[in-house]
């Protein structure tokens, strides 16, 4: 049955607003002058990967796989990137507050991850080219504009169409049950990779709330600042695992690189103390967030929070309440 023509203008706005995004950002990315525009094209990437499997079956069922294979590629490029300059930005920030000997082996971290993020400059304007070469925007702006237009001036808190809620409705509570299928993992911080994928889940959760948000007026408002402080708080104990793997592993690096210069390892020994202290911080630093999360999330669950969540979903209108109503 074919989609009605308000949840294929609704999706058709919702994906452009992501499209719209992520090419703004073209030109800051290739200049690199500034970390924030590969950060807001790689989220603008992120979302159009999340939803496009949403709307796009109502929308362009013999495309959407492929350009979501299109950002999915661009995605990974510019995620390397983000996480380097991330990683610099930390650094600097814990060197800042450092004096004497261990500075050194700081100050060599910092210097292999900005000599790491200038070769991947060259893959983020390859991976650039080879999305402006595959015409995915072009074909979804063909598409969608038009649209889009079709629904310029919806209030669409107001606009009582049953299958736009269904959809929302089914969609929320799939990524819902998806995200809390991690709930047995909150207090175990030994498990890093079900913590991790707990974060990508809330993610998509919360992209997919406020994807649907304006169907809801205000009421989803509260849902999306718990997801986005799940996503958030679950992303910084991610980060600091990725540091306590890489860590050691840069040490036996730089180890290697001495060996070979020197003929000898004595030099690095300047270098070990500041390591190991950027090590323990990242382990405290750990903790404390993860203490942060487990805390967090006990008190939602005390408020029943993601029940309220589902009982709202449930709130939807019958056909006898369909009304569309234009703003002017």
């Amino acid at each position: 049955m074919p989609s009605s023509w308000l949840v294929r203008g609704y999706g058709s706005e919702v994906l452009l607003k992501h499209l719209k995004g992520l090419l703004n950002e073209v030109e800051g990315v290739r200049a690199n002058e500034d970390i924030e525009p590969v950060h807001r094209m790689r989220v603008a990437c992120r979302r159009l990967r999340s939803l496009l499997p949403v709307f796009g079956p109502h929308l362009a069922p013999k495309q959407y796989k492929r350009w979501r294979r299109t950002f999915r590629k661009l995605g990974r490029a510019l995620g390397e990137a983000r996480d380097t300059d991330v990683h610099i930005e930390r650094v600097k920030d814990f060197l800042s507050g450092l004096e004497g000997k261990e500075r050194l082996g700081v100050a060599r971290l910092l210097l292999r991850l900005r000599q790491q993020r200038a070769a991947l400059q060259g893959e983020v304007l390859a991976a650039l080219s080879a999305f402006e070469q595959s015409q995915v925007a072009d074909e979804m702006r063909t598409l969608l504009v038009p649209l889009a237009a079709a629904v310029k001036g919806m209030t669409w808190s107001l606009v009582k169409e049953p299958e736009l809620y269904h959809l929302a409705k089914q969609t929320i509570h799939e990524r819902l049950e998806a995200f809390l299928a991690f709930r047995e993992y909150v207090g175990r911080p030994e498990c890093v990779n079900e913590l991790h994928l707990m974060r990508i889940r809330a993610k998509h959760l919360r992209y997919t709330l406020e994807a649907f948000a304006p169907l809801y007026g205000d009421d989803l408002k509260h849902y999306i600042q718990i997801a986005r402080t799940c996503q958030e708080l679950l992303g910084a104990v991610h980060d600091l695992d990725v540091w306590l793997l890489y860590l050691p592993q840069f040490s036996e690096q730089e180890l290697e690189r001495t060996c070979d210069y020197y003929g000898h390892t004595r030099p690095f020994a300047r270098l070990r103390s500041g390591l190991e202290a950027f090590e323990e911080f990242c382990r405290e630093e750990r903790q404390k967030i993860y203490v942060r999360f487990r805390d967090a999330w006990q008190n939602w669950m005390a408020e029943g929070i993601w029940d309220r969540l589902a009982h709202r979903l449930e709130l939807t209108f019958t056909p006898e309440n369909k009304q569309v109503i234009r703003d002017h």
